[in-house]
């Protein structure tokens, strides 16, 4: 070891007290470097400052094989002779013919496998038939409404067609609730779960795909990029569950009598098709792990990656509002490099629910000024960045945005 190495090591061990784990601590130097490794300690020593830290070796540990399977990950990326490309459908038609819903046997499995070529944990395998009319915001309270769904093909944008959201077919009484960007966050996180899990699904005996990951709460509540995910309370906890349940119970339905296709009036659908919780004790105390099955609709596009890969930076977005225009804007942005609309209309797209700001432009311009300061800078899976403003236009304050920078041909591969 250098002197600067030898000088880390004992740094860690003053500070850990830990001698024990002097052999990981050697390895982590040597793979990560001197100077990473004591950024990291640095970033210990300031959690300890403000006393959010009672264990400090397992902190760093934490922090130190997080980097190294970065690392890990970095270096399977870089050595895969064959890159898994995602993509759209061609036409429309194609799109809903595959998205109709396939019944899922009731027996077990015959067997379980891996997808050959997995997702990256890194990033959101995203269904290219999802788009930003699925969700809405926490403050919209409609049990199920009717908004008009633009599908995103290589045709670019289809014709539009009514989407249903919250009721299993236009004539149920029935009304489950509209999914929020709450339960996108969610959805989202146990997306990356299932593809950090190696993207496992099972094979019925009728042929019937369906992915599925088993992830423990705390996992997933670091994922969403919470800060105490490891110490979850019985509040954030009975909100997980609810969220992931919400999943399963939260229905779409697609009117397609206008879009010409052969036998299909519509169908109804859900993103999740099952879940099961188990509460156990472990040592550290009691733990909670989901078992949850995507639809088969979700499945059939995540195994034949018609997906857009989207960058985890997502799910750290505060605002829900800035969400919703992420999701509007991503596809447009990779469609054109660049995209501009008016306020006005900005809100009638993100069905955003009625409120008296939206009526003002001055207002409209001050709720998505704010809004869109999140959002500028982020950067897709393939390197390049957003930038977004809110120019005075002609009769409207309107939102401008590109896209800056050369993408990552290697992940552009996995993207569309």
């Amino acid at each position: 070891m250098t002197e600067q190495e030898k000088f880390v090591l004992s740094e860690i061990i003053r500070i850990t007290k830990d001698n024990k784990s002097r052999s990981f601590w050697k390895k982590a130097i040597k793979i990560l470097g001197a100077n990473r490794t004591e950024m990291e300690l640095g970033e210990l020593k300031h959690q300890m400052r403000i006393g959010e830290i009672k264990n400090p070796a397992s902190y760093l540990t934490h922090l130190l094989k997080e980097q190294l399977n970065q690392i890990e990950q970095d270096k399977t990326l870089k050595n895969l002779t064959e890159i898994p490309k995602t993509h759209y459908e061609k036409t429309q038609q194609n799109l809903f013919k595959h998205l109709t819903p396939v019944e899922v046997p009731k027996q077990e499995p015959e067997n379980k496998k891996f997808m050959p070529f997995p997702y990256s944990g890194k990033n959101i395998p995203w269904p290219t038939f999802i788009g930003p009319e699925f969700f809405t915001l926490s403050t919209n309270k409609a049990r199920s409404d009717s908004v008009m769904y633009k599908p995103h093909t290589k045709e670019k944008v289809g014709p539009e067609v009514p989407l249903i959201r919250g009721k299993i077919s236009p004539d149920a009484k029935k009304e489950y609730g509209i999914p929020t960007i709450q339960h996108w966050r969610v959805f989202s996180a146990l997306k990356v779960a299932w593809a950090e899990k190696g993207c496992q699904f099972s094979q019925y005996s009728n042929g019937t795909l369906v992915c599925f990951v088993v992830v423990s709460a705390k996992e997933l509540a670091k994922i969403l990029g919470w800060k105490h995910w490891q110490h979850l309370g019985k509040n954030n906890l009975r909100w997980l569950r609810d969220t992931v349940t919400d999943l399963k119970s939260m229905p779409y339905y697609l009117q397609l009598e206008k879009n010409n296709i052969r036998g299909l009036k519509g169908y109804g659908f859900y993103l999740v098709g099952d879940v099961s919780l188990l509460n156990k004790k472990v040592s550290a105390g009691d733990e909670t792990l989901f078992n949850v099955s995507f639809s088969s609709t979700v499945s059939y596009q995540l195994l034949e990656r018609h997906a857009v890969i989207r960058t985890r930076k997502m799910l750290q977005v505060q605002s829900e509002l800035t969400s919703l225009i992420w999701l509007y804007l991503e596809p447009n942005l990779r469609a054109n490099n660049e995209a501009c609309i008016n306020l006005e209309n900005l809100v009638e797209v993100l069905h955003l629910p009625k409120s008296k700001w939206q009526k003002y432009q001055s207002k409209r311009k001050q709720i998505f000024s704010k809004s869109i300061k999140e959002l500028d800078g982020q950067k897709l899976a393939d390197g390049r960045s957003i930038h977004v403003k809110i120019e005075k236009g002609l009769n409207d304050y309107q939102m401008v945005a590109n896209l800056m920078g050369i993408s990552i041909k290697q992940l552009e591969n996995h993207s569309v």
